[in-house]
């Protein structure tokens, strides 16, 4: 009988443990989240004060407009634009619009592109992009100034990534992914390497790849950096919290989340999305009251800035909210007497449970020695198939040794020349299938190829397929160029044939060597593809001329189809210049004969 009790009393000890960890360590879970909710609200609440501030110093800016000319006119008119960049559309776009005049005064192509880069970044904020299309259309890189290519590839890849969450289809969306890709790859050969640019725009590369892996460093280098403006710190924090949504973290993401609005209220920021993203994934949670503080916050900050989207796509969620709070709070004056009756048909229920257990308790020593026994004759059992499932694994490892011998033994029967031709003939397909697998999109009418991003890869895979080691090194001296499917593939080819047989002659012997590569513009704008090395060059009997090799007629003949002058020479090793235009009128006469 004392024993009996003694059960009860162990059952009952153990099930009112179990719920106070239960209920104690949720609620612990979501406090730390909690309290940085909190703080958001009461920051909310002291958003007037910063938008007073903020306009203020706006305010300051205005008086003193007028009071210069030219360029200083221009950097007023900057200032003021950038104080409304963020707050603000309307103004944001008079003060863009008003940069062009000192710029068409000063008769200065450079300012006058600049404002054009500013207009369209407004543009796009407000989610306009038939009109950032239009403003951009005839810019292109090659037209701006060094200290400004950064910019624009950015804007480039934001415009690209934003169309791509707009459409947020699997038709169209990859495709303007790919295309921010590789703006956002030129963005980063310009950006000095200890920029918040290159960081974040790195990590934000390797997000929209999927690669969160390689993303998290650099977050965690800028969220770590005291010297960040409130809006770099918001901009980083709402970025970071997509790795930890990605891995199923969401406290972490709410309470970074959290942290860029934060900075953003602070900032008198209205463009942002950090609130809207923390309300939605609050709404999924469950927690409404939050959810629809938050995300009416948002919808006035998008009234504020006039972002046309935003207000459209919190005008559909807000309605929701406040019916799914409606029916909670109908739900909760109903459930209270439910709640009773459960709690204390419970009671009845475990008054009874523990009856149960102490009859039970006898049943339960008679078959502990059955699963005792039951349980030997388990392991025993498992123990045999562990020795199968080896035994099975030893035979599949034999078995693809010897399909490694057979390919190896089959191997020898080719000779060395065949081998270097099938050789030269695999790098010939790759630097064709390197186009098409990287850069070629079917779906675009006119496709352009990278070929700075294009030769690093070329150059690459040739180093590791000829084992150079440190041997060989190259010297890269590229300017951004972009080229037509129909000129970018046979300059691949005449490309790959030109850096080959600088790796296979001219260095005999494991000498050591160099390799110049350059692409650059001459004064009457052709495009000159330079390929050189320091090598033993070409024997000065040999008539260059009369040289019938395959990779000869090759380079020859794909430099005679895009109308373009090919040259080699000695010049202290092996030189090889390839010039042509990409003029409309070639272009067009490309394609027909093609």
């Amino acid at each position: 009988m004392k024993t009996n009790k003694l059960y009860l009393l162990n059952f009952q000890f153990v099930l009112f443990c179990f719920l106070i960890i239960f209920f104690y360590g949720k609620g612990y879970g979501q406090s730390v989240r909690k309290d940085w909710l909190s703080r958001l609200n009461k920051e909310i609440m002291q958003s007037a004060h910063y938008d007073a501030k903020k306009l203020a110093r706006i305010d300051s800016l205005k008086k003193q407009v007028g009071s210069g000319t030219g360029q200083d006119l221009f950097n007023q008119y900057l200032r003021l634009y950038e104080e409304y960049a963020v707050f603000n559309f309307d103004s944001a776009y008079f003060y863009a619009m008003k940069l062009k005049e000192p710029a068409s005064v000063l008769h200065d192509t450079s300012l006058m592109q600049y404002a054009r880069m500013k207009l369209g970044s407004t543009l796009l904020s407000s989610g306009m992009f038939k009109e950032v299309n239009e403003t951009l259309s005839d810019l292109s890189s090659a037209s701006l100034k060094d200290s400004v290519k950064g910019e624009y590839y950015i804007l480039k890849a934001r415009y690209y990534f934003d169309l791509g969450d707009y459409n947020h289809d699997n038709i169209f969306s990859p495709t303007y992914n790919q295309i921010a890709d590789k703006y956002i790859d030129s963005a980063l050969m310009v950006s000095p390497t200890n920029s918040f640019q290159f960081s974040y725009y790195s990590g934000l590369k390797n997000i929209k790849t999927g690669e969160i892996v390689k993303a998290s460093p650099y977050f965690k280098k800028l969220i770590n950096d005291s010297t960040l403006s409130l809006h770099k710190q918001a901009i980083v924090n709402s970025t970071f919290s997509d790795i930890y949504i990605r891995r199923g973290l969401k406290d972490s993401a709410m309470i970074l989340l959290t942290k860029a609005a934060i900075a953003d209220i602070q900032s008198s920021t209205k463009e942002t999305s950090a609130i809207l993203n923390l309300g939605t994934l609050l709404f999924k949670e469950g927690d409404l009251e939050y959810a629809s503080s938050f995300i009416q916050k948002a919808a006035d900050d998008a009234k504020i800035y006039g972002a046309r989207q935003r207000i459209l796509q919190m005008s559909n969620i807000m309605p929701v909210i406040e019916a799914e709070r409606l029916t909670i709070a109908v739900k909760k004056k109903s459930s209270i007497t439910r709640y009773a009756t459960i709690i204390t048909f419970l009671l009845v229920a475990l008054l009874i449970f523990g009856i149960i257990i102490i009859r039970q308790n006898r049943k339960m020593k008679v078959q502990q020695k059955e699963i005792r026994d039951q349980n030997i004759s388990l392991y025993r059992m498992i123990d045999e198939k562990e020795v199968l499932v080896k035994e099975i694994h030893h035979r599949v490892k034999n078995n693809l040794q010897i399909i490694t011998s057979l390919l190896e033994s089959q191997s020898a029967y080719l000779k060395s020349e065949s081998l270097d031709a099938i050789r030269d003939t695999q790098h010939r397909i790759f630097s064709m299938s390197l186009i098409h697998q990287k850069l070629y999109q079917p779906e675009i009418s006119e496709a352009k190829i990278d070929m700075t991003v294009y030769l690093h890869e070329l150059v690459k895979y040739l180093c590791e397929s000829f084992q150079t080691n440190q041997r060989i090194k190259f010297k890269m001296d590229l300017e951004p160029v972009e080229l037509d499917i129909s000129l970018a593939m046979p300059m691949g080819m005449i490309l790959n044939e030109a850096i080959t047989n600088s790796v296979k002659y001219a260095f005999p012997g494991q000498q050591e060597g160099l390799i110049t590569i350059s692409i650059k513009r001459n004064a009457e704008n052709m495009l000159v593809f330079f390929v050189a090395d320091n090598g033993i060059g070409l024997p000065h009997t040999l008539d260059i001329n009369k040289i019938n090799s395959l990779g000869m007629k090759l380079m020859k003949g794909l430099s005679d189809d895009i109308a373009a002058k090919f040259s080699i020479k000695n010049n202290q090793g092996t030189q090889i210049t390839i010039e042509f235009k990409t003029d409309k009128r070639l272009q067009a006469i490309q394609r027909h004969i093609s």
